[in-house]
């Protein structure tokens, strides 16, 4: 999955979620969850995993969305990012398909 800038990460999601996007999920987990509950009634799984659980210096996210087979991930330093770049990574597959 390609890095995107936090404004084009935001803009690629809003072309598949508008109107229900909220304002810049990438920029607060709690708006990125929302859009991890918009995937989810389109279907998806959902889940998210600190993959640095007992560091208190380091912190590693992994996001993933699975339908059927397929499996969506993507790993940030930061959890909104992380859950946004998986859902774009799903949303862009499912065009695709």
């Amino acid at each position: 999955m390609p890095k995107y800038s936090l404004d084009e990460l935001d803009q690629r999601l809003g072309n598949f979620l508008a109107p229900e996007l909220p304002e810049r999920p990438s920029s607060d987990v709690n708006l990125a969850l929302r859009v991890a509950g918009l995937l989810e009634s389109k279907g998806y799984s959902f889940q998210l995993k600190d993959l640095c659980p007992k560091s208190l210096s380091q912190s590693l996210w992994q996001a993933s969305f699975s339908t059927g087979d397929m499996q969506f991930a993507a790993e940030d330093a930061q959890s909104a990012i992380a859950i946004c770049s998986a859902a774009l990574a799903a949303l862009e597959e499912a065009e695709v398909a």
